[in-house]
Order: structure tokens, then sequence, then C-alpha cells
């Protein structure tokens, strides 16, 4: 009846609906590009899995133990190089390459899952203009990368943002041309920033953002805010230029609610 399609236009969103919400916010889904305009796929909803094809000669580097399946032709071997910025970065000290040495001109193929369940893979093109080659992420973000990916550390020497910006006195720097797939938990979301425009993010929430991004804290609200309002202190923002990646739950949150047999509401 009319009655009662103007009582669920008003009282229920469809998907459409929700995906204008979202654009109209400012923020989209997180953007993996279609298998027929790259050479990776990621599949699956949870525990992700990105397979990539090699050309002979290509390589993929990965974290140890994110190895799915390896195709014929794929040799892999360990290295050591840069260990020191990956170990106080929250990653292994050694990385495995993974190359196509193929004899013939045929594709292999490389399939990687993040190392703990649920976990979502992300792609960021370190070459994008929203990225201009440098990325900072939280520690252990990394999970594999394709072409030139650089991973050091980032240092924020400022007292109370290492403390309480949810990020750390040391951070995870990868810096390159290449594309690096990142392992999250939750739901991504991304947003690029404009000149001067600022986000408020709760601090477990922060994924990753360009380096051309300041991230700085803000009080949230007055005493009985901070005592009750349930995001503790401080909440993170974050000003552009630049991309911002956010989760809804942060490998922490997702381990601390398995031990308390509980779920958090994100």
């Amino acid at each position: 009846s009319c009655c009662g399609g103007r009582e669920r236009d008003q009282g229920t969103m469809d998907v459409k609906d929700g995906e204008l919400v979202l654009k109209a916010s400012g923020w989209e889904h997180l953007y993996i590009p279609e298998p027929s305009v790259s050479n990776y796929a990621i599949t699956g909803h949870e525990s992700q899995v990105v397979s990539m094809a090699l050309q002979p000669g290509e390589s993929l580097q990965g974290e140890p133990g994110t190895m799915m399946y390896l195709s014929h032709g794929i040799q892999q071997g360990v290295s050591c190089e840069g260990f020191l910025g990956r170990c106080c970065s929250g990653e292994a000290c050694y990385v495995v390459n993974y190359t196509n040495e193929s004899d013939d001109s045929n594709k292999a193929y490389v399939a990687l899952t993040p190392n703990y369940p649920t976990a979502k893979v992300v792609p960021v093109d370190l070459s994008s203009p929203n990225v201009n080659g440098t990325l900072i992420a939280q520690q252990g973000a990394y999970m594999a990368s394709y072409g030139n990916v650089e991973i050091d550390i980032s240092l924020d020497c400022n007292f109370c943002r290492c403390c309480c910006s949810g990020l750390g006195l040391v951070r995870q720097k990868l810096s390159g041309d290449g594309t690096a797939f990142l392992a999250a938990t939750g739901t991504i979301v991304q947003k690029v920033l404009g000149e001067g425009e600022t986000i408020l993010v709760d601090t477990n929430c922060v994924l990753a953002f360009a380096e051309s991004c300041k991230l700085d804290l803000r009080r949230a609200g007055g005493i009985l805010g901070m005592i009750g309002g349930g995001e503790g202190i401080f909440n993170t923002t974050l000003t552009g230029p630049g991309l911002v990646i956010v989760q809804s739950m942060n490998e922490t949150m997702f381990q601390e609610a398995l031990v308390a047999d509980k779920m958090y509401r994100r």
C-alpha cells in the first residue's frame, strides 16, 4: 500500500541508500582494482587471500608464514636485508622472496594470506599522488609487497602522541613506488583528505596514512566525556592532504575480545 511504502522508505535503508550516505560523508570502500586491469586479485570476505601473477623474473615479497600456495616455476628465498627497520616496526627479521624462475614466458602464481584469523588484505599503491611515495602505518601492518617497497621506521617523539594516538613511538614507514599489501581486521574504509581538512578518528582505528598527513590529538570532550564516553582521554586527528585508511577493529582489540569471550561494539 501507499502507507506501507511510505513507512518502508522512512524506516529502512537499502544498500544503494547506504552507499550514498558513505559517499556523501567523503569516505569510500577500500579500492581494489579489477583483476582485468591488475596483476593481482583479492578474494574472500574474511581471512582474505591475495593472488599475484608474476612474469618470468618478477618477484613478490611477503612475511614469513603467509604463503598459501605457489604454482610451478616459483622459487622461494629468504633475505634479512633491512632487518633492523623491519624488526623495530613490528615485522619479522626475515622476508620471503617469491620469484618466477620459469624458463618459458608463462606467468606463475603466488597466493598469500595474513598470519592471523579474519584478517583482510589492504592494497596501497605507493606511487599514487594521494600517497606520494611514503605511507605511515601501525606496527606490524605490512604483509607483502610487489615492486619497489622499502620497510623502515618512523619515530613520533612527541610524548603525548606516542602514548595516546594509538600508533606508539615507533611506526611503520613504507616507501617506494610499488604496491604494499597491509593486513587489517574489521571493515576498512578510506578517505582522501584535502589541504587543511581534518578528521577525528578513534585511536584504535588508525591503520595507515600518507606521510603528507599530520597526526595529532584532541581531548575527548569534558571530564564526564573522558570518563564515560568510551573513547578514553584523547581521540586522534588527521589533517590533509593525503590518503587515510581506517579499520573498525584492530588486531589487539580482536584478541582482547576473544580472551574476554566477548565482542566489542565494533
